[in-house]
């Protein structure tokens, strides 16, 4: 027995040793990708697409994109557990409390709390069509879907065993009994188990519940005894079990969980997944992957991928099991150069400066030694000479393959390229050089091709006995005898990166920013881009493959039917290792790529999915930014005309390798692409009208799926579109235009009127300015100058005579220019008043004293008042008041600048006799009559102010000493402008 077990050990270790060296590639969710929580416990995909996982922070659906989470008010804890689908779609689940729910209407409904029946058991439930079924380890609960009333029918002493679907009947065992629910649920005994019962202490011993799974048509059953876990196969016609001693791998191990795919049993542990086969009723563990993971479900979606929750890692995904990652060893994964030795046999250069061979059959690797640590930047195969020629960044070395002996090779540093010409000679190219070595000593320097012009990539066409060589700045074919000719696509240089030719005779090159390019007879007759199939116009590597074309980009790996155009597409989502692809080469049914990570190869007849049918729905109308009920019809105001729709397709790898078109009915009949990742669309300010907006996933370039999804709304036009209000804003414009019309008539009569007015208001303005002109220029004060310049003359004081003339005339000129203004500025004013005081001083013999000031915030110059309104009121100043003043004649003019009421105020003081005594004075000369320039004035004050809110104001006020009139005093409010 201990010999059994010593040469199932080293059988199990080999096993092992063989599944690390291939495994499937998976896609670990993490943080970075949403995944909500760490701890999985049970996953299930619904009718609908929708993975819905059982995890320690709750119950989450992921749709392809967001995982969203379920929850409510009453539940109890986090952690869910047994993700459930019943015949009306819902998902239910349980916790530990006792609490089971269903997702209903996106809610997460709570059925009923069994948390006193089960006592924190975390139990199995099975959801019918008209019960809840629990089962516990010592009980079978019954609840009624729709009066929720508990029952128990089924009590045991020994533990009952997890429920199993199968063949439409619900089957469960014990240590007793394997049974089954059927005719109404009724529990019914198929047979017993006549197996040891394990006690401990006088009492039966059961630690786990016994289980059950199938493979095929064939029911299998686990029983622990004795604290390990026993198997038997099943056979219920005949009512017979027999044991399975295949599994002893399993026999320790705690909460399996198994799976079914294509007749092998998949089975998650607490190391990983053994995948077992059965072939002549035996197991066969065939291969163990993710063993560093407690994996604790596994299931298989409908697009293939398969899941995997752990206990503690979050979630995996295998995209595809025909993409396997290769057992290079982790400080030779950074991998710069691959070349095919043979079917089974690969060799490749790294980075880190290592190269070795490599067996894709018993999956070793044999690193050869070299004295040189620079990065590996060419390696070539001679098949012919069984050389491998091995070029670095600071030397060169040739390889024996059969005795693995490496030479120093001189002057073959730094290649970018090695050809084997005519299966003799070796063209090597680098970073200055191509040279053409021959095969009798390929230490020889050689022949040289070109120089001084750094190269990319070279190919040896055999067929037609001609080199390509992609150079910086062009590329260029070389016949048999080396003279070159340049290909160019319309006129324009192509830069190659990669070489090589497909079985129909057509040279394909690729380049690093403009797709890749199909030439036949030198001349350009193909164009593949981002326009017709390529998901990037960055190509990092191509090799052919008979009639298809393999193409490695910065965004995928893609597959060119070079003869019907199809072109397949693998992403990172697929399974995909990295972008970074250095090396692609073919073995047999497999393709082999080498990147920064390694290298990873694909089943090239399996890879590429069955392609299946994807629904897109609608997750989510806004409508004016809100969100709103789904459905598939809507009648919206005229206002409801910002519409924005998110759709989707569920899976894992749609949404990062699929895209959408859609069209709006009503506004185009286009289709739309939108970019990948993107599945929403915003319409902003439709116009009224009927729409039907429809969507279609789209997965490979030119194969779209048939199926479209509709969606129909209508917006309603403006009441003010609709005919009632035409109608009645027709009438009511007409209405409006008769009115319109006689107001109008009535506001030209009224301004005729106005105008007539004002017209005479500016006539009656004219004759007070002429009047105040004149009043300004009264014949007494001209007669009395005149004769003072007369007495200068008569002197002979001809200088004084001249100056009194001269400043006569300025102010004669400066009234009649005032005369024909309607405004001055302040500084004018004080100007022709110096001017008017300096005459008048003469006149009283030099018996006058005056002084003009002025104060403010604005300056006299920038201020604007009326013209010949002032100087009138300085007239009556020296007539009246001062004039019947013998001696000590004062003339006080000050002048107010206050910018916050816009006003200026004008102060006259004079010392006179007073008004009284003046007024005596005029009676005893006869004059009653009022002075006629004051009277001037008053009227042009009048037609001023008229209509005005800022009006001119004058004051007059009497000044005493004592009892004795002292003078005058005259304030004037002066609205001003700037």
């Amino acid at each position: 027995m201990m010999l059994k077990k010593i040469l199932f050990f080293i059988l199990f270790q080999l096993c092992l040793c063989y599944s690390q060296a291939q495994e499937p590639v998976s896609v670990h969710l993490t943080e970075k990708d949403g995944l909500p929580d760490k701890e999985f416990y049970n996953i299930i995909e619904d009718r609908k697409g929708f993975i819905w996982l059982a995890a320690d922070k709750g119950l989450f659906r992921y749709d392809g994109k967001v995982f969203k989470n379920y929850s409510n008010q009453e539940k109890r804890g986090l952690s869910v557990f047994e993700p459930v689908e019943d015949q009306l779609g819902r998902i239910w689940c349980s916790n530990i409390s006792g609490q089971f729910f269903y997702v209903e209407d996106d809610q997460l409904m709570t059925f009923i709390d069994l948390g006193k029946e089960l006592n924190g058991e975390l139990s199995d439930f099975v959801v019918t069509t008209e019960h809840l079924i629990v089962f516990t380890k010592y009980r079978i609960y019954y609840v009624d879907l729709l009066s929720k009333k508990v029952t128990t029918p089924y009590e045991t002493t020994l533990a009952f065993g997890a429920p199993f679907e199968y063949n439409n009947d619900i089957f469960f065992g014990s240590f007793v009994n394997l049974c089954k629910l059927s005719n109404g649920y009724k529990k019914e005994n198929l047979f017993e188990f006549e197996l040891p019962k394990p006690k401990k202490n006088g009492e039966y011993n059961v630690n786990q519940k016994s289980k059950l799974f199938k493979l095929g048509s064939m029911l299998f059953f686990i029983r622990e005894h004795n604290e390990k876990n026993r198997f038997f196969k099943l056979d219920l016609d005949k009512t017979q079990y027999a044991e399975i001693h295949d599994f002893e791998l399993l026999a320790n191990q705690r909460h399996l969980s198994y799976f079914e795919n294509n007749g092998q049993l998949w089975v998650a542990t607490q190391n990983g997944v053994l995948v077992y086969s059965y072939e002549n009723e035996v197991f066969k563990l065939e291969k163990q992957f993710l063993q560093r993971y407690h994996v604790t479900k596994i299931i298989k979606d409908k697009d293939d991928n398969f899941w995997f929750t752990t206990l503690n890692n979050g979630v995996f995904v295998i995209p595809n099991i025909h993409i396997e990652q290769l057992n290079i060893s982790e400080g030779n994964r950074n991998i710069s150069n691959l070349e095919k030795i043979d079917n089974n046999t690969l060799f490749f250069g790294t980075n880190n400066g290592d190269v070795g061979f490599y067996d894709v059959i018993n999956h070793t690797e044999d690193i050869i030694d070299l004295p040189s640590t620079a990065r590996v930047s060419a390696i070539k195969h001679h098949s012919k000479e069984q050389l491998t020629f091995i070029s670095k960044d600071d030397d060169g070395f040739l390889l024996d393959n059969k005795t693995k002996q490496v030479n120093v090779f001189n002057n073959f540093h730094g290649a970018k390229s090695l050809s084997i010409i005519n299966n003799e000679n070796l063209l090597f190219a680098n970073y200055a050089d191509v040279r053409l070595l021959d095969s009798n000593n390929f230490n020889k320097k050689g022949q040289d091709i070109s120089s001084n012009k750094r190269t990319f990539t070279s190919f040896y066409d055999s067929e037609y006995k001609s080199t390509y060589i992609g150079f910086i700045d062009d590329l260029v074919i070389y016949d048999c005898d080396w003279k070159p000719k340049h290909i160019r696509n319309n006129d324009q240089s192509i830069f190659a990166i990669s070489l090589t030719k497909t079985k129909n005779g057509m040279v394909w090159v690729a380049t690093f920013k403009d797709g890749i390019y199909g030439i036949a007879h030198d001349k350009v007759v193909s164009h593949f881009t981002t326009e017709n199939g390529l998901v990037s116009n960055r190509i990092e590597n191509i090799k052919a493959d008979g009639d298809t074309l393999w193409i490695a980009t910065d965004k995928g790996i893609q597959l060119l039917d070079v003869e019907t155009k199809k072109i397949k597409t693998l992403t990172k989502r697929d399974g995909i290792v990295s972008y970074d692809i250095s090396g692609i080469e073919i073995l047999d049914n497999t393709v082999v790529f080498s990147s920064n990570l390694g290298l990873f190869r694909i089943d090239k007849e399996k890879v590429f999915k069955t392609p299946i049918e994807h629904n897109v729905y609608f997750s989510q109308i806004e409508i004016n930014e809100e969100a709103t009920e789904v459905r598939p019809n809507y009648e919206l105001d005229y206002d409801q005309n910002t519409i924005n729709i998110e759709f989707n397709v569920n899976g894992f790898q749609f949404n990062q390798k699929g895209t959408y078109s859609y069209r709006l009915l009503g506004l185009n009949t286009d289709w739309v692409s939108a970019e990948t990742g993107i599945n929403s669309v915003k319409y902003n300010s439709l116009p009224a009208g009927n729409y039907t907006f429809q969507v279609k996933p789209v997965l490979d370039f030119e194969s779209s799926d048939t199926t479209i999804k509709e969606l129909k709304f209508s917006i309603e036009r403006p009441f003010w579109k609709t005919w009632w209000f035409f109608s009645g804003l027709s009438f009511l414009v007409l209405g409006s235009t008769v009115l319109y019309y006689r107001r109008k008539i009535k506001q030209k009569e009224q301004q005729r009127q106005l105008e007539i007015k004002q017209l005479s208001l500016d006539n009656e303005l004219i004759n007070l300015k002429l009047e105040n002109l004149r009043s300004q220029m009264n014949p007494h004060f001209i007669f009395n100058a005149l004769n003072s310049i007369q007495e200068y003359i008569v002197l002979n004081q001809k200088i004084l005579a001249s100056i009194y003339l001269g400043k006569f005339a300025d102010l004669i000129r400066t009234y009649l220019n005032h005369s024909t203004k309607g405004r001055i500025t302040l500084q004018e004013e004080i100007d022709c008043l110096n001017m008017y005081l300096e005459l008048e001083k003469l006149r009283f013999e030099d018996k006058l004293e005056y002084a003009i000031h002025s104060s403010g915030s604005l300056t006299t110059g920038e201020v604007y008042i009326p013209t010949m309104l002032i100087q009138p009121y300085v007239e009556n100043a020296l007539k009246h008041g001062l004039l019947h003043r013998k001696t000590d004649r004062v003339l006080k003019i000050d002048f107010f600048i206050k910018d916050k009421t816009k006003t200026v105020k004008c102060v006259i003081v004079d010392n006179g006799v007073g008004r009284d005594k003046a007024e005596a004075f005029k009676a005893r000369k006869n004059k009653k009559h009022k002075s006629f320039a004051t009277k001037a004035t008053q009227d042009r004050l009048a037609l001023l102010n008229y209509g005005k809110q800022k009006q001119v104001g004058v004051t007059i006020i009497d000044l005493f000493e004592g009892d004795q009139p002292s003078g005058t005093q005259v304030e004037i409010n002066i609205p001003f402008t700037t």
